[in-house]
């Protein structure tokens, strides 16, 4: 693909570091997260390298806030999961819905998808992102302590991970391609996206609840 490069000097401030980051985007889809510089997502946002550098510092930064806006679209999406149920929804339909959200987020966002788990290359004390990490794994660990009441510390944990896990590995595979006749066609894929999800709160609840 092509890409298009915007004017130069036709960008105010917010509509560069826009373009900045949907430079980001398309870079990562085209050849992933180790071949963004902050040059060539200056050059498809037609300015100068010079010109762009104050949006983010570096690359670090340029990073770090695709990433950050990524785990607040992740939270977005698995709370609007969960806020789309009946009221009278019960604790295993919200933490599915927690499941069900973080899978449309990886659908719809795969470039943030592929990124925004590097944590080699963000800046990990800057505190947007650390406060967007924190966003997006609320909602999971919201709906796991509802599911799982009763849960010592060490059994919430472990819950949580084997969530966090199951689906996250789902979205990876299928971002990368992998797993043939396992999820594909599409109709499958989202078979098997429910029925992992299902098996997941099933597995998550206490020995006592069934």
């Amino acid at each position: 693909m092509t890409a298009m490069l915007k004017p130069r000097g036709k960008h105010h401030h917010g509509a560069l570091r826009r373009a900045l980051l949907d430079a980001v985007a398309d870079i990562v889809l085209e050849a992933g997260p180790d071949a963004v510089s902050l040059r060539e997502c200056a050059r498809r946002a037609g300015v100068s390298h010079s010109a762009a550098a104050p949006h983010f510092g570096d690359l670090r930064g340029l990073l770090t806030s695709f990433a950050t806006e990524g785990n607040l679209r992740l939270a977005v999406a698995m709370r609007d999961a969960v806020a789309a149920l009946p009221p009278d929804a019960d604790a295993r339909a919200r933490l599915a819905a927690t499941g069900h959200g973080y899978m449309a987020f990886a659908r719809n966002n795969p470039a943030h998808f592929r990124l925004m788990f590097r944590t080699d290359l963000l800046a990990a004390t800057d505190p947007a992102w650390q406060h967007a990490v924190q966003a997006s794994w609320a909602p999971l660990a919201e709906a796991m302590a509802g599911h799982v009441p009763g849960a010592d510390g060490r059994a919430l944990r472990a819950r949580l991970a084997l969530a966090w896990a199951a689906v996250h590995g789902f979205c990876a595979l299928r971002a990368e391609g992998a797993g043939g006749d396992l999820w594909n066609p599409e109709d499958r894929a989202q078979e098997v996206a429910n029925d992992l999800i299902a098996l997941v709160v099933a597995a998550c609840a206490m020995p006592d609840d069934g």
